[in-house]
């Protein structure tokens, strides 16, 4: 669906809600042997030791632009602040994403202007995403449900959309935690699960913590966008907050910690300019994916801290804090 070009208005890129955490690192350690490091970008095929940490990463320098170039020997990758050995290391690009837009349909979510509703920052999203990327439609008010099944149709997206209607309550934790079990379903390479939502939950059976936790084992990017209302964003100056906790910042709040430890990144709009900023950021990151992967260090199952580190001056790499190891 084409969209007309309209100058974006400022937006505020940070991380946000939950999910994955692993890393990477070009170190040989002591006498071990070197292995081939994998630089294809294809269909990503890993060594047959199936406790492999892969990574999905993304670069960015000092304005938060994607770097598209690094190389294996500028990243390094420390477990529990001990480096390791980069063994795979591809760029995504050329190959298709796929993403899972997740839209929170619930109450809160239908009082929104036209320009600013769920429905539009989806509408942008879809536009800004490639045409070859493969795209899952899911809804959610006090439950999950899937809308469209993976596909490229964008008409047939943007006709379910509509179905999205505002009702009920939000159990936007259980449905991000059910959203990420869905997209690592799909298998490994470029993906990421887009969420448009208030930020509110209401109804969850499960807590964040528990949501984060779990998430800590996966490697799904999360990206939250959260629709605000003029008068709770302070970037408005029709803002109203006075420096007031607002439910809708602390919803944000929260979403950047899903983002921060997942690996993907966190914003806010309140108007049509905003959206259609983060809705470019968001897929130019994703088309600029760096996948890592490492052999983890014999040990106990506990959960390992993962830093990625980029040695070129300005750059920084996003990819999940942590993971459990596989029994």
């Amino acid at each position: 669906m084409a969209l007309k070009n309209q100058q974006p208005a400022a937006s505020e890129p940070v991380p946000t809600r939950s999910w994955r955490p692993p890393a990477v690192c070009l170190v040989a350690l002591g006498s071990v042997a070197l292995l081939p490091v994998s630089t294809e970008a294809q269909v990503p095929t890993f060594p047959s030791r199936s406790e492999l940490v892969i990574l999905s990463a993304t670069a960015v320098d000092r304005h938060g632009r994607p770097v598209r170039d690094l190389r294996p020997e500028e990243i390094s990758v420390l477990e529990d602040g001990r480096p390791q050995q980069i063994v795979h290391f591809a760029h995504a690009r050329g190959l298709p994403a796929r993403v899972l837009l997740l839209v929170d349909a619930s109450g809160s979510m239908g009082v929104q202007p036209e320009t600013t509703s769920a429905w539009m920052a989806a509408v942008q999203l879809l536009d800004a995403l490639d045409p070859d990327d493969e795209v899952s439609l899911a809804g959610f008010e006090e439950r999950y449900r899937e809308v469209v099944p993976f596909t490229r149709d964008r008409s047939a997206l943007l006709a379910e959309l509509r179905s999205l209607q505002p009702f009920g309550s939000t159990a936007l934790h259980d449905a991000l935690g059910e959203a990420a079990r869905q997209l690592v379903a799909q298998g490994e390479g470029r993906r990421a699960v887009i969420l448009v939502s208030d930020g509110i939950d209401t109804a969850s059976r499960e807590s964040p913590e528990a949501v984060l936790a779990q998430s800590q084992a996966l490697d799904v990017p999360i990206y939250a966008l959260t629709i605000l209302s003029p008068l709770d964003d302070p970037g408005s100056p029709l803002f109203v907050g006075q420096g007031q906790p607002l439910a809708a910042l602390a919803g944000h709040a929260l979403l950047r910690r899903y983002a921060l430890l997942s690996g993907g990144g966190a914003f806010r709009a309140s108007d049509f300019g905003a959206l259609r900023k983060a809705a470019l950021q968001i897929a130019d990151e994703l088309r600029h994916q760096y996948q890592i992967g490492y052999y983890p260090p014999a040990g106990s199952p506990r959960f390992r801290r993962i830093e990625v580190r980029s040695q070129r001056r300005g750059v920084a790499l996003r990819t999940r804090s942590g993971y459990y190891p596989r029994p």
